[in-house]
């Protein structure tokens, strides 16, 4: 994990600037045209969450843990990693609960717990 990545996840996480904890996890990944990008994160302060953002979102991104709803926020870093692995059109990629899915309209993750979840691309999105 790069010291950007750890950096990130931190302030992601809400938590200090430091080491990220012993327990901590990470994935990033973006759509094949890079203009979606996301990004799971968990540690043990943290429920597992995941929060996708597009290019021309105006600090805003969509947001999503195992037990709420999908929401937008607003942000002041980015997941934007242009090393993070591309998830193929019509593949999915699991974090314990979360489900996110590519296709060619955008970026669906979803809970399988509660089964809310957000759909993004960069000219829409829906929070459920």
């Amino acid at each position: 994990m790069s010291r950007f990545s750890v950096a990130l996840a931190l302030t992601l996480a809400g938590v200090a600037a430091a080491a990220a904890p012993a327990d901590a996890a990470l994935r990033e990944f973006r759509s094949p045209t890079g203009k979606l990008a996301c990004m799971f994160y968990s540690d043990e302060r943290v429920p597992r969450q995941v929060r996708c953002e597009w290019r021309g979102g105006a600090d805003r991104a969509v947001q999503l843990n195992e037990t709420g709803k999908g929401r937008r926020i607003k942000i002041t870093d980015t997941v934007f990693n242009p090393d993070a692995k591309p998830l193929a059109y019509g593949k999915s990629t699991t974090f314990g609960r979360l489900k996110c899915t590519s296709r060619r309209s955008g970026i669906t993750c979803k809970s399988l717990r509660s089964g809310h979840g957000f759909t993004v691309s960069t000219t829409k999105q829906r929070v459920f």
